[in-house]
């Protein structure tokens, strides 16, 4: 009988344990509070992932100061805390955990000059920051003095100004490199690495990968950089990476299996405001083209629910492939996706023959005319 309830009351602390740790972890959330001048009563502040560009929460300023709470699934995130004032986009960074943060500033001291505290990823970014704050409000500044000269003197004297903003862009450029070189134990310079990939050879990049932590090395972020690596990424030329995703349907498909004679691949998401813009198009491409092309969409939306809810938005019928793994995926990665939309052409080879990112009105359609009748 002592055997057996020696037995019962181990189980039942293993028990006990397990539940407490499950419920920790249930509860791990973070809070925002801040205190700000200069934002009227009732002004709204959201969070808005970088990854997906989706809001996913809002508050509003009463007396000088609000508050978020809420729950990151895949910590650290990158987020950007922005409100408007008298149409103006005001905004700053943020790179944190289920931490609690403290927001502290006037509506003059967004986005450089903000006081953010509480979360070590935060305080890594916020160094970061200060070496390049400098170059980065001298960079506003410019763009601002730019968008108020009229279209004729944007002729004159625009080129120079953006001359003056290159010049701006290569300084800040070295500065985040020598970061990420002087910095293997931070969130910052894997997510700095995976920005600037393009832009450092791949020994380079190696021997700072190699650098990092276990702990970083397992993060999506490295996964950036590891897949890069690992992989050769998609260019022009190149034949076209395989990939496997669930279609709308709910059905596992292979890229290779439901590609066409010539195939558009776009890469997308819900809440991105220029892919919003290019369904129409696409919708109009995909009657028009039906008989050589097939238009594939790949989302970098990490919810479901969001995805299917913007196909039918959008009217998508073709394919649209979910991989849930939102612009960490692996897929994303290999055909090199550093904005959306992308779109990549691939010929009945299966080599790419077109690439591009942005969007503007029958720009797809330019892109296709221009390639299509090479055929």
């Amino acid at each position: 009988m002592k055997i057996i309830f020696k037995s019962i009351l181990t189980v039942c602390i293993v028990l006990f344990i397990t539940s407490c740790s499950e419920k920790e972890k249930k509860e791990e959330k973070f809070t925002i509070t801040g205190e700000v001048t200069g934002f009227p009563d009732g002004t709204k502040f959201y969070l808005r992932n970088l990854a997906t560009d989706a809001v996913f929460d809002s508050t509003t300023v009463e007396n000088n100061n609000f508050k978020f709470e809420g729950h990151l699934y895949s910590p650290p995130e990158q987020i950007w805390l922005n409100a408007s004032v008298d149409k103006k986009f005001i905004y700053t960074n943020l790179i944190i955990g289920n931490d609690n943060i403290t927001v502290k500033g006037d509506i003059s001291d967004f986005p450089w000059n903000v006081n953010i505290k509480g979360s070590k990823t935060q305080e890594d970014f916020n160094f970061s920051q200060s070496l390049t704050k400098e170059n980065n409000i001298k960079r506003d500044s410019l763009v601002q003095a730019f968008m108020k000269l009229s279209q004729e003197k944007r002729q004159e004297i625009g080129s120079e100004i953006w001359k003056d903003i290159r010049k701006l862009d290569s300084i800040t450029q070295s500065s985040r490199i020598n970061y990420i070189k002087s910095h293997p134990n931070t969130y910052t310079s894997v997510i700095e690495l995976g920005y600037l990939k393009n832009q450092l050879p791949k020994d380079t990049i190696q021997k700072i990968y190699e650098n990092y932590t276990p702990e970083i090395k397992e993060s999506k972020y490295a996964k950036v950089v590891e897949v890069y690596l690992r992989e050769n990424i998609a260019k022009i030329g190149d034949k076209f990476h395989d990939f496997e995703g669930m279609n709308q349907k709910g059905e596992k498909v292979k890229f290779s299996n439901i590609r066409g004679e010539y195939t558009l691949l776009d890469f997308t998401a819900a809440y991105c405001g220029p892919c919003i813009q290019a369904a129409d198009e696409l919708v109009e491409i995909n009657k028009e083209y039906s008989d050589s092309l097939k238009i594939v969409s790949f989302t970098q939306d990490p919810k479901k629910d969001i995805w299917l809810k913007s196909l039918e938005r959008d009217k998508v019928t073709w394919n649209s492939i979910w991989d849930g793994k939102g612009r960490y995926s692996e897929t994303s990665i290999k055909y090199g996706i550093q904005g959306i939309p992308t779109f990549v052409l691939i010929n009945p080879e299966g080599i790419i023959i077109d690439k591009w990112s942005g969007y503007g009105k029958g720009s797809i359609l330019s892109h296709l005319k221009k390639k299509l009748s090479q055929k």
